[in-house]
């Protein structure tokens, strides 16, 4: 018995406390991923712009110098200049003024290492900022010469546009070499197809790439920027060949979301295609356990939270379940010694403060139960309680308040979204009103009024779902029934259970009415359907469920206000139920007329 009492405390303990526990913590790592997730999606999308952003500044500058050179007057004559080496006042005023427009953003903007502007002549010199007029000859970075033409025999001799490349530049012998992004523009004449000359402009790698790693928003995120060829010209720190391989074998540019496993390592993708240059990505590579760690923290926070649960659980069972069986001896002893005709056992005294006040209560009515036979009386009251606490069981049925809050949240929400009321916000205020009915209603009697007002609601809203399927009508005098009251919540579940077991089952539009006749003492109220109807079986094995007091899965409405019925006006049946298959249902009772309460 002692196995057998424990387990069943510990049901009693654990299940109402660990259910709600799990139920919650399940709730809650739900919303938070899918909270985390769209948190994820939009940070990803405005780090892309503003990485875009960035590089769009850089390729403005390029094309800027494009279109300064460009210029057909502008190239012939710094051509002419370079070519003839003639020293004018004209021609030096126009060197100067090229020298201070590609000297300006390079020393302007950090990121911008140097400028270079090439127009061929035969004396091999070219622009650099900061340096001016210089020759290949005597300068410290000429390799950009060498990519030029090789791009261009590559070419064809086509017109091209910009193309980048990552080289490595030493301004001085005991420097080390540091990496630049290369960006070409190249300068073409109004009569040649190959490139007349080429701006170069040179960009610090590492600047770039100090400012991605500002952009990172989780540890351990990669961000990269692809060419049109799938290179990485700029990221935020080195990425590792088994990385690099996986990513260009998984992420296609049309993909925007993808997943790659490298390095032991799993990782959530993103990308976005440059707006303004064609082929060029920026990528988005965050560890999928950085991005979930929030859900991860939550979900162990839950783990320890229904142990620490369980183990009070236990502790506590097992300290109640050796007092109860205590107790439980002591009253077997004192029943035994009444059988046997014993002196009754020694009760302890009246509990003070701090005493065992539950056992001397417990062997107290043990004892008065013997001695002074108040069995009838004890069961009139057990009686009583248990019909009080089913009364407001299943009138707690009517009163989630969190789901009033919900659709409240939820109607806000669908407004919001389509700018305008809608046939779903209508639905939502009728299915609110049914629940603020329930839930701000004072008491269980409202007047036979409030009550029709709160079904023909519920009517407008199952009118919304089924359209044009059912019609309802209303038979009563409404002076006659201005005094009446009504338990609350009794017409509804009446009405639902002829549209779901009658009406919708039926082919072709259905009818429900809805009579109330007020008779001398009595009210009598009847819901009519013509709808499908229920057999003679049926019908029977329906009215043995309601007299039993006993529910059914297809019919739970119908016991539920049968049984508050009986409950609230001590009657010893509540519904009637009279039917035949193809003509409809006949459901009806009748309830003491009573003053509507204030």
């Amino acid at each position: 018995m002692r196995k057998k009492f424990f387990f069943k405390n510990l049901a009693l303990f654990l299940i109402p406390l660990l259910i709600p526990t799990i139920v919650l913590g399940a709730l809650s790592i739900v919303v938070t991923k899918r909270f985390n997730d769209a948190e994820i999606n939009r940070n990803q999308l405005q780090l892309f712009h503003q990485m875009d952003r960035n590089i769009e500044l850089i390729f403005n500058e390029i094309e800027a110098l494009g279109l300064y050179f460009g210029n057909v007057e502008m190239l012939y004559r710094l051509e002419d200049i370079l070519r003839t080496q003639q020293v004018t006042l004209e021609n030096k005023r126009l060197i100067q003024a090229t020298q201070n427009y590609i000297d300006a953003p390079a020393n302007a903007r950090p990121y911008i290492e140097s400028i270079y502007v090439y127009v061929r002549n035969p004396h091999d010199q070219f622009l650099a900022s900061s340096d001016g007029l210089s020759n290949f000859r005597e300068f410290h970075d000429t390799a950009w010469l060498d990519s030029f033409l090789a791009h261009e025999t590559a070419e064809g001799g086509t017109q091209g546009g910009i193309w980048t490349e990552e080289r490595l530049v030493q301004r001085y012998s005991f420097e080390r070499p540091f990496s630049v992004t290369t960006i070409y523009k190249p300068l073409y004449s109004s009569v040649l197809r190959e490139p007349f000359g080429v701006v170069v402009l040179n960009i610090y790698t590492a600047y770039i790439e100090r400012l991605l790693r500002t952009y990172e928003t989780y540890p351990g995120q990669l961000l990269l920027v692809l060419d049109e060829q799938g290179r990485t010209m700029f990221e935020n720190r080195p990425m590792g060949g088994e990385l690099a391989k996986a990513l260009h074998a998984t992420a296609t540019p049309g993909d925007a979301r993808f997943s790659l496993r490298a390095e032991e390592i799993d990782y959530a993708g993103a990308q976005l295609a440059s707006g303004r240059y064609d082929g060029w990505r920026y990528v988005s590579l965050v560890p999928e356990q950085a991005m979930n760690a929030v859900p991860f923290r939550l979900t162990q926070f839950t783990v320890y939270v229904v142990l620490l649960s369980f183990l009070l659980g236990l502790a506590l069972t097992y300290y109640l379940t050796g007092r109860s069986l205590r107790h439980i001896r002591r009253m077997i002893a004192i029943i035994k010694s009444a059988e046997r005709g014993l002196p009754l056992p020694q009760l302890p005294e009246a509990p003070g403060s701090g005493d065992d006040d539950t056992n001397y209560v417990i062997q107290k009515m043990t004892r008065n139960f013997i001695e002074h036979h108040y069995l009838s009386v004890q069961l009139s009251e057990k009686k009583y309680r248990l019909q009080a606490a089913e009364l407001l069981a299943l009138q707690s049925q009517m009163n989630p308040h969190f789901l009033f809050n919900t659709l409240e949240t939820i109607n806000w929400k669908v407004l919001s979204l389509t700018r305008r009321p809608n046939e779903a916000n209508h639905m939502l205020e009728h299915l609110a009103d049914l629940l603020r009915y329930s839930l701000d209603t004072p008491g269980r009697i409202v007047t036979l009024a409030q009550e029709i007002a709160i079904t023909e609601s519920y009517i407008a809203l199952q009118k919304m779902r089924y359209q044009d399927k059912f019609d309802v009508i209303w038979d009563y005098d409404e002076v006659a029934i201005a005094e009446c009251s009504i338990v609350k919540l009794i017409l509804q579940p009446l009405i639902e259970n002829s549209l779901y077991h009658g009406i919708k089952e039926k082919e072709g539009r259905g009818c429900i009415k809805l009579r109330i006749d007020i008779e001398q003492e009595t009210t009598r109220i009847a819901v009519i359907d013509n709808g499908v109807g229920m057999t003679r079986e049926r019908l029977e094995e329906m009215r043995q469920r309601l007299a039993q007091d006993g529910e059914t899965e297809a019919h739970i409405g119908l016991a539920n206000t049968n049984r508050r019925l009986m409950l609230t006006y001590d009657m010893p049946d509540g519904l009637h139920l009279w039917s035949r298959p193809g003509w409809g249902t006949v459901v009806w009772f009748r309830v003491p007329n009573e003053r509507a309460r204030s």
